[in-house]
């Protein structure tokens, strides 16, 4: 059973891992929260920066000119150069490399770039590209414009290993396309897809792109694990084999969740053997079993009298709703970080 223990106002765009939480203020200045709800904060910065990732207890900050990695426990900050110019993303960033989506004046380019040795590993064609996912050797992405397309880059030159039309792998007529970051787990990539009527959760090889598996109703809200995949299926939760697709369990909680006066439409996070949905418009945080489905505990962050899609929400989004061990973060519509602890 969670407890509601802080609300903080007016968090921006926050970077939140299990080691806390760090923001950026109106004032330019950074806010750190750590796990005893300690806060610190820095002087404000008169020059524009972005908090770009939040790795290994360092908070990774992107100026105009140079890379700045912040140790937050010893207070330390090391400074690196950064020769990009131009419009650019970082798309993601591991260890100490960022895979950076930039605008040149030959268009959008993909490139690998190493901050602690400035070093330019590898540079590609990036006029399309979206959403990362990466894993080991691969990195796989959507695209922008062609949503049906999903493509798989190596991470170690950029060269493409393979690219896949989702609409040319025998699904049901109709024209799909790929909903939300893929996920990469055991060898294999699970991507959600939908023609606006139907959802299919597909199972891909991640060393050619050839279809596994399909699984109908499960693309929109799952997450891979290594044996099995956990889904929301309208109201119900699915475990599928991740090996073929078949579904091995489900548990109904639509009854439960009616007489709870809970709305399904949620973003979903599974984790140790529980799922937690965020209410996106009744703003209601509930946990569920998801062996039996039974409802375990919920919370309403917001009065129904304020909520809806006129009032505050939770918005569907895929960095407003944290679950780690002990701790839970929720942002919503109004920039309030509700924080909740285990009881």
């Amino acid at each position: 059973m969670m407890q509601l223990v802080r609300q903080i106002n007016q968090v921006t765009e926050p970077l939140i891992t299990a080691a806390g939480v760090v923001y950026k203020n109106s004032d330019n200045a950074i806010i750190r929260i750590d796990n005893h709800l300690s806060v610190t904060k820095s002087e404000p910065d008169t020059a524009p920066f972005v908090l770009a990732a939040m790795v290994n207890r360092e908070v990774i900050i992107r100026t105009k000119d140079k890379i700045i990695a912040w140790d937050t426990d010893s207070n330390v900050k090391k400074e690196y150069p950064f020769n990009y110019t131009g419009s650019l993303q970082i798309k993601l960033l591991y260890d100490d490399n960022m895979i950076i989506r930039n605008k040149t004046a030959d268009g959008w380019k993909l490139s690998k770039y190493n901050f602690r040795d400035s070093n330019l590993i590898w540079e590609a064609d990036g006029a399309y590209t979206h959403l990362f996912t990466g894993n080991g050797d691969q990195l796989v992405a959507t695209h922008t414009e062609k949503k049906q397309l999903l493509s798989c880059l190596s991470a170690t030159n950029g060269h493409l290993l393979w690219e896949v039309n989702i609409n040319e792998l025998g699904l049901p007529a109709g024209s799909y396309e790929i909903i939300g970051r893929p996920q990469l787990e055991g060898g294999q990539i699970y991507a959600g897809v939908t023609n606006g009527q139907t959802d299919y959760l597909l199972c891909l090889d991640t060393s050619n792109g050839q279809l596994c598996w399909q699984a109908q109703g499960a693309g929109m809200r799952f997450q891979a694990t290594d044996q099995t995949i956990l889904c929301f299926v309208n109201t119900e939760i699915w475990q599928v084999n991740a090996s073929d697709g078949t579904r091995l369990h489900s548990a109904d909680l639509s009854s439960r969740i009616k007489s709870a006066g809970i709305d399904p439409y949620s973003n979903v996070i599974f984790r140790n053997n529980k799922m937690y949905l965020a209410g996106i418009l009744d703003t209601i945080i509930s946990e569920w079993n998801i062996q039996t489905g039974d409802l375990l505990w919920h919370y309403r962050i917001h009065d129904s009298n304020k909520t809806g899609r006129r009032g505050m929400m939770i918005p569907a989004a895929e960095d407003v709703f944290y679950v780690f061990d002990n701790r839970m973060y929720v942002l919503d519509s109004e920039q309030t970080l509700h924080v909740f602890e285990k009881a």
